[in-house]
C-alpha cells in the first residue's frame, strides 16, 4: 500500500497498529518512525532488520525477517523502499501487508513534528549569494589526488567532504566548507562530539544531513558551525536527479556526496567551479540493470582508505564489500548539474588528474594557478 499525503498515512498506522505493527529498517530513518509512534502511543512490536546483531533500537526488539509469522509492515527506507519489498515478499507478504511512503515529505512531515526540523534547515539562507562570481574547487577524495594540490589551494574557495580529514596532518590546507552524509560515516563520526569536532576543524562551515547524527547538536552554542540539509531523492523530466534552486528547503540526492556540494556551491553564488579528485571509478560498481561490475581499484587515495576501513568493517562482513557506488545515478547526476550550470551561466570544469569523468570540460589543474 503505497501512501502521497501524511495525514492518510498517519491514519493507516493507527488503523494497522491494531494488529501486529513492524518497522522495517532499523537505521536512523527507521528510529525517526519509531520515536514517532511513541510519541502519539501508536503500538508497534519491534524492528525488522538483516544485521543480527542489533538487538533493540528505541528500546524495541529487532528481528531477522524470517522470525516474523504475521502482521504489518512499515517500510523505512525510501531509497531502498524495493529491496525491502522484496525481502518481505521473500517471506511471504503480500503489499496489502506492506505500508511505504512514496512521497518522502511525508517522513519529513513526522520528522518535523519531532524537532521542527526545517527551522534548523532554514539556517543555510545566509549562504545565499555570498560567493557571487567567485570560482570554488570541490574536492573528492579519489585516488588522483595529491596532498601538494591541497597546499596550492589554501587561499581558495574549497569544498570538501568525509575523511578528507585523515589528510590534515600532512597539510596546513583545510576546506572552507566541509560536506558529510554519507549515513554510515556519520554515524560513526557525528556520535560523539569530539570525533565531530574532527570533522569542523579548520573549516568555516560544515552541512549534514537534517535526518543523521549530526541533527542532536541542533541547539548546542559550540556547534554554530553546524548546518543541516533537507536531503530528498526526486527525478526531472530527463530522469536525472533534481538540481536545486534552494538549499534551505531541499538538497537532491546524486549518489555521490558531490552532487550535494555541487548544488551548494551554486547556491552560495559561485560561477566557477572546478571539480579535483573526482576518478569516478570504484571497486564495486552497482548499475541500474542491477549488475555488479568490480576491478581491483582504489575507491579513494591511499591515507583516506585506511581511514574508511574502520567505518565500512560492518559492510565488509555483511556484503563482502565496504562501498557499492551507485555508478549510473551519479553519472544522471553530473549530467543535471552540468544541464543546470549550462543554463545560468555557471562554468564547472573537470582538473582531476585522469580518471572517468567526461561530463565536464576538462583543465589542467597546475595551469589553473600560473
Amino acid at each position: 500500500m503505497n501512501y502521497m499525503e501524511t495525514d492518510v498515512y498517519i491514519e493507516a498506522l493507527k488503523v494497522f497498529s491494531k494488529y501486529k505493527l513492524y518497522i522495517v529498517g532499523a537505521g536512523k530513518y527507521g528510529e525517526i518512525l519509531g520515536l514517532y509512534l511513541n510519541k502519539y502511543k501508536i503500538p508497534w512490536e519491534g524492528y525488522i532488520d538483516k544485521r543480527i546483531q542489533l538487538e533493540r533500537v528505541n528500546g524495541k526488539p529487532v528481528y531477522a525477517y524470517k522470525e516474523i509469522q504475521d502482521g504489518y509492515f512499515v517500510v523505512s527506507s525510501y531509497l531502498y523502499r524495493d529491496e525491502i519489498v522484496k525481502e518481505l515478499k521473500n517471506c511471504g507478504f503480500g503489499l496489502n501487508y506492506i505500508l511505504i511512503y512514496e512521497n518522502q515529505e511525508i517522513f519529513y512531515d513526522l520528522y518535523n513534528d519531532l524537532i521542527d526540523v526545517r527551522k534548523y534547515t532554514e539556517k543555510i539562507r545566509i549562504f545565499y549569494k555570498k560567493h557571487i562570481k567567485k570560482r570554488c574547487f570541490i574536492i573528492g577524495n579519489g585516488p588522483s589526488l595529491k596532498v601538494e594540490d591541497l597546499e596550492k589551494m589554501k587561499r581558495e574557495y574549497t569544498f570538501a567532504s568525509n575523511s578528507i580529514y585523515a589528510l590534515y596532518k600532512y597539510t596546513d590546507w583545510r576546506p572552507v566548507y566541509y560536506c558529510a552524509g554519507d549515513p554510515v560515516f556519520c554515524k560513526e563520526m557525528m556520535s560523539a562530539k569530539e570525533t565531530l569536532m574532527k570533522l569542523l576543524e579548520g573549516c568555516k562551515a560544515a552541512f549534514t544531513s537534517a535526518a543523521g547524527e549530526g541533527i542532536q547538536y541542533r541547539n548546542d552554542a559550540d556547534m554554530d558551525k553546524l548546518f543541516y540539509v533537507h536531503r530528498l531523492s526526486d527525478k526531472d523530466n530527463n530522469g536525472y536527479p533534481r538540481f536545486s534552486e534552494d538549499c534551505s528547503k531541499q538538497v537532491y540526492l546524486g549518489g555521490t556526496i558531490t552532487y550535494d556540494m555541487l548544488q551548494l556551491a551554486v547556491y552560495m553564488g559561485f560561477q566557477e567551479i572546478y571539480l579535483l579528485g573526482m576518478d569516478f571509478s570504484y571497486s564495486v560498481e552497482r548499475h541500474d540493470d542491477n549488475t555488479i561490475t568490480k576491478a581491483n581499484i582504489s575507491n579513494h587515495m591511499r591515507e583516506i582508505e585506511e581511514e574508511e576501513k574502520r567505518f565500512y568493517k560492518g559492510n565488509l562482513e555483511r556484503y563482502s564489500v565496504t562501498y557499492m557506488a551507485d555508478i549510473d545515478l551519479q553519472l544522471a547526476g553530473y549530467k543535471a548539474a552540468k544541464e543546470y550550470a549550462d543554463s545560468h551561466n555557471i562554468k564547472i570544469f573537470n582538473a582531476t588528474r585522469g580518471g572517468k569523468l567526461e561530463v565536464f570540460q576538462r583543465v589542467n589543474f597546475d595551469d589553473i594557478f600560473k
